[in-house]
């Protein structure tokens, strides 16, 4: 049988600059306005776990089309809202902040794209929110294209892109010493839950023209 291929590991990295972290009310209207008339918006949950039954929302990240091809915009941006270590910035309060995003996320007419969103899906519901809109999903592109190779979104973005991105694990932690999403520091999770909304943007964009010309 013919060998596998093997692909060299990428060594750019997504240019994170530009990500925004929404630690206000004044940044939180502003991106609620940008949602609302953007034709398609990358979403992704930070949790408290990985059991999609109990999991509960640290943060939100949001990637915005237009963002995706003008470096001078701000295309991504994380919103915290459980990281509970000492010294953690204060952050906008959970139950109002989902209150003002429910008319966005339950939005059946504002489209959302993301990578496994059956998980954030049910880590909504966790709160009371039903998820609506989902029209695009990553993880299905790639199983669809492509069974027989890895799907998560590290090697999306590699295969991809060529993009080389943050491991749940450099923010975390492995094995005993894995502390809780919660409990990373705020600006480095916001690098990491940015990029996972940019990226799984750009994965989208080039996937979905693949997906449109197969039969």
């Amino acid at each position: 049988s013919a060998a596998p291929t093997i692909e060299a590991a990428p060594t750019v990295e997504p240019d994170r600059s530009a990500y925004e972290c929404i630690l206000d009310a004044a940044a939180l209207d502003a991106w609620i306005t940008r949602l609302a008339v953007a034709p398609l918006v990358s979403l992704d949950t930070e949790t408290t776990g990985v059991d999609p039954l109990r999991a509960q929302l640290v943060g939100i990240s949001f990637a915005v089309t237009e963002g995706a091809s003008s470096g001078a915009n701000v295309s991504a941006a994380y919103l915290p809202l459980g990281h509970s270590y000492a010294g953690a910035p204060a952050q906008l309060p959970l139950a109002q902040t989902l209150e003002k995003l429910r008319p966005w996320l339950e939005s059946p007419r504002h489209g959302k794209l993301g990578q496994h969103l059956k998980y954030d899906r049910h880590v909504f519901a966790n709160h009371g929110v039903r998820l609506r809109g989902i029209v695009e999903d990553t993880l299905l592109q790639s199983y669809v294209l492509e069974s027989d190779k890895t799907h998560d979104l590290g090697a999306l973005a590699a295969r991809h892109c060529g993009l080389a991105t943050i491991s749940y694990d450099a923010v975390t932690g492995k094995g005993a010493n894995r502390i809780s999403f919660a409990q990373v520091e705020v600006a480095r999770a916001a690098e990491y839950a940015a990029e996972d909304a940019d990226v799984t943007l750009r994965v989208h964009q080039v996937l979905r023209p693949q997906l449109a010309a197969a039969p």
